[in-house]
């Protein structure tokens, strides 16, 4: 594994980056060197070129004697030409690999090559199998270990990019049956049971199988001046089953039909982002925005978390915002200006990608090169930045596995963000943490927040009441610490007695439309005067006070939307206890 944190390195230098993507290109006129001398001036000193690409499915751009060409190609070699070109410009080049991505001609030759959904289907993206996703525990993964040596063996690339090195489905193929059997005991699962002690072990261990393919890869490749590093798709966000809708037609996404589930990303990837980060050299975020309908502030919300998995390592952000969403024609200069401000004022580092290097959206590519000529210009800046510990929101991987699928309590992803929301609103110093940064930076903090981190381990509760003990201060919401990290309720072992209060077993209860909160009077609340009113999502957990003072309550609801709110306190919504300690 990479060492955390790469001082010295030339990927230790802030990067500004850009892949070439060429599946779009006319491969057999495109001028490749043009192209990178012109991503030279805009600022550029880090190319990503496609070696081999995903439609169709694992065809390559060099002249490779293993796997198919992409059509066209003749006899053109364009990794050789990129290489050749960017290296006169003292620029880098990474080899772009699309890791699961096979073809027709594979598929009708190795059927079992193929990952399948629960039931049966294989992964693919469309009807005539010009590209299915392949598994890494079928022999198919040494077929790719043959391709990748081939190109480092014989291309002087400065680094890989494995893109997608993942499940694209459940997988239920008869490699992964076999296997998982064989480890487990048990018969794979096909249908998703949250709360069954095998289809959490099942998760476990498609987290396992990627990780152990992506650490082969690694160790396949690596050299001392090349950087390796991994897909790390949307953190922080959810894969959404709504249609696209283009000119009031709907149709299906095809990013989510891959998976047919709408869980976690990471998740349905079966991908550790903690452990991909400890892995590569530096740590890759894929932040397509609006595929997931996010904010513009979630970039900066997912690289404070990346930054704690990265421990030192640079965190470099495939920025995708527009329509498609994978260009960016017509997109107002401000947003384009904006993303990227988003992503260095967060400690990261821009990669932007160029779907049609010769074709569309020049205009567009100029507004991206001036930001990236900036950001050249005040690079001292950037190099080894650290952020002002204040308040800490802890992000718990556990929690998100085990209960923000399950539809019956709120979900951990949505507090996490909501109080980053608030936080950046008020301006407000945080970073986002995990349980294992625990042990070593908790100290640095004087508040920890816990969005509904529901799923702690007992040595992790133990840390936040030393915390506390100490002069720290802690704010909760809903059931944070109430279970072990395994997600069994620990009544004996949470948090109540830290926060003050008593747990009351019944169902999270919804005080209807339009809920709010009224703050009462209380010196804890200096900034909100007696009778303010707040708007809450209308979900609450019963509690009851024990020895902490109760400084808001939730009206009840309206019956409907925009009717009368009711003017009686029903349920607590906020408590405070303190000082425990020299905390609270």
């Amino acid at each position: 594994m990479a060492k955390e944190g790469t001082m010295g390195t030339w990927w230790s230098a802030p990067l500004r980056a850009v892949t070439l993507e060429f599946p779009a290109s006319n491969v057999a006129t495109i001028d490749v060197a043009s192209i990178i001398d012109e991503a030279y001036r805009g600022g550029v000193n880090t190319l990503c070129v496609f070696a081999v690409g995903y439609w169709p499915g694992g065809t390559t751009f060099y002249q490779s004697r293993i796997a198919p060409h992409y059509p066209g190609l003749g006899s053109r070699d364009l990794l050789a030409e990129a290489i050749a070109a960017a290296h006169r410009n003292g620029q880098k080049v990474i080899a772009y690999v699309a890791s699961i991505w096979g073809g027709r001609e594979m598929f009708a030759e190795h059927p079992d090559w193929a990952q399948r959904k629960p039931d049966g289907s294989p992964t693919a993206w469309d009807e005539a199998y010009t590209t299915v996703a392949m598994c890494p525990n079928s022999p198919y993964r040494e077929y790719l270990a043959s391709v990748v040596q081939e190109i480092s063996e014989n291309y002087e690339v400065d680094g890989f990019y494995f893109d997608e090195p993942s499940f694209q489905s459940w997988c239920a193929c008869d490699h992964c049956k076999r296997k998982f059997g064989a480890e487990t005991g048990h018969l794979l699962p096909t249908e998703a049971r949250w709360d069954d002690v095998v289809f959490q072990e099942f998760l476990a261990w498609r987290y396992r199988q990627i990780g152990e393919w992506r650490e082969e890869l690694y160790h396949l490749v690596k050299r001392p001046d090349r950087c390796v590093f991994f897909q790390g798709a949307f953190p922080l966000a959810r894969l959404i089953a709504q249609p696209i809708e283009v000119s009031g037609i709907e149709f299906t996404n095809p990013y989510q039909q891959r998976f047919g589930v709408e869980w976690h990303v990471p998740l349905a990837h079966g991908v550790d982002l903690s452990h991909s980060a400890r892995v590569g050299d530096i740590v890759h975020f894929e932040l397509y925005r609006r595929a997931v309908r996010e904010p513009l502030w979630w970039y900066g919300v997912s690289l404070r978390y990346g930054q704690a998995i990265a421990r030192g390592k640079q965190v470099l952000v495939l920025s995708m915002m527009a329509q498609s969403p994978f260009d960016l024609y017509g997109l107002p200069e401000a947003e384009i200006r904006l993303s990227i401000a988003e992503i260095l004022a967060n400690g990261g580092a821009p990669l932007f990608a160029r779907y049609y290097p010769d074709r569309v959206d020049q205009e567009a590519w100029e507004i991206v090169y001036e930001c990236l000529r900036e950001a050249r210009e005040v690079e001292p800046y950037l190099r080894d930045r650290k952020s002002i510990p204040y308040a800490a929101l802890l992000f718990s991987r556990r929690t998100v596995d085990r209960f923000d699928h399950t539809g019956d309590r709120p979900s951990h992803l949505g507090a996490l963000k909501g109080f980053a929301k608030a936080l950046l609103q008020e301006h407000v110093l945080f970073d986002v943490l995990t349980e294992e940064d625990l042990p070593y930076r908790l100290k640095d903090y004087r508040v920890l927040v816990l969005p509904n981190t529901s799923c702690l381990s007992a040595q992790t509760k133990q840390l936040i009441r030393d915390f506390v003990r100490g002069g720290g201060g802690v704010v909760a919401s809903y059931q944070a610490g109430c279970y072990d990290e395994t997600g069994q309720r620990t009544p004996e072992d949470d948090l109540s007695s830290l926060l003050g209060l008593k747990y009351v077993e019944e169902q999270p209860a919804w005080y209807g439309f339009d809920a709010y909160m009224e703050i009462s009077r209380s010196p804890e609340l200096k900034a909100c005067p007696a009778g303010k009113r707040i708007p809450t999502g209308g979900v609450q957990i019963s509690v009851e006070p024990a020895g902490a003072q109760i400084v808001a309550g939730v009206l009840r609801g309206a019956a409907v939307h925009y009717g009368p709110i009711g003017e009686e306190l029903t349920a607590p919504a906020i408590l405070v206890y303190g000082p425990r300690g020299r905390g609270r």
